[in-house]
């Protein structure tokens, strides 16, 4: 199903799921006021309001307690972009500082793998799923040049020494950016949550069928706004879990940035 909806665009995914939660809101309800009869449902709306109450609230903090989850890993994969790219242009700069070192090139590997982060890299992050996670393969070549690059240097005197300890450090920070990136991307964080969100607004729903109102306009509105505001929230707890997918989908600025730095530079 995931798959299916990382597959719609992105105004058509909204369109469904917005628009199935109101649908099924509106079978549901409908569908529980035909197990009872009206009088008995008029006779006890106190105690139906009253659970409905503690139910609503229930759920009302199940929904904000997974959306901020969701977001919070949101962050996190916009955090790792940033770090990845501009840790990368700090060690860059760090190790053009030395003049014995520049015979190793570390722009050229720099830029040629930022331009593979944004050419092959970001479109496949766009349609990762829980269980694809090969995006390594499109850059790890590169990246591991980077790596064996500091490895071949042999730093001479005090002042090369400490330089290259903290050449080390940025490399472990962009190389810990990197991971943290690819595994995020997978999203899906709340996998184990959605069978307990699709049930409490399936018994919010069908308690809503249980109220009884004199019009049926007004008890349609009551209904449309809760099934409404239960299927954005469903809508932003799928797109926050798939960082690199949809309008809310992570910029990669900070690569394009890098890029345009390293290039600069090469001028």
């Amino acid at each position: 199903m995931r798959s299916l909806l990382l597959s719609l665009p992105a105004k058509l995914q909204a369109t469904v799921i917005v628009g199935s939660t109101i649908l099924l809101a509106f079978l549901i309800a409908n569908g529980s006021r035909f197990f009872f009869d009206t009088h008995q449902l008029e006779a006890n709306t106190d105690l139906i309001s009253t659970v409905y109450q503690v139910l609503g609230t229930i759920y009302a903090i199940l929904l904000t307690f997974t959306l901020w989850g969701v977001w919070q890993n949101f962050s996190l994969a916009n955090d790792s972009v940033q770090n990845e790219a501009y840790t990368l242009l700090d060690l860059v700069h760090m190790l053009e500082g030395v003049t014995s070192w520049e015979h190793i090139n570390i722009r050229l590997a720099a830029l040629t793998y930022t331009q593979l982060v944004l050419e092959k890299e970001w479109p496949t992050l766009k349609n990762m799923t829980n269980d694809y996670i090969n995006i390594q393969e499109a850059n790890s070549c590169e990246s591991m040049r980077l790596v064996n690059l500091l490895q071949k240097i042999a730093p001479n005197g005090d002042r090369e020494c400490v330089i290259f300890s903290q050449a080390l450090t940025l490399l472990a920070t962009w190389l810990d950016a990197r991971r943290k990136r690819l595994l995020l991307a997978r999203g899906n964080s709340a996998k184990a949550l959605w069978p307990l969100l699709v049930t409490g607004a399936f018994v919010l729903f069908a308690f809503n069928g249980l109220f009884v109102a004199k019009t049926i306009g007004i008890w349609s509105a009551l209904l449309f706004g809760v099934s409404l505001i239960i299927g954005i929230t469903f809508y932003l707890i799928f797109i926050l879990d798939c960082p690199f997918t949809g309008f809310t989908s992570i910029d990669p600025e900070p690569f394009e940035f890098a890029l345009n730095v390293l290039k600069k530079s090469e001028k």
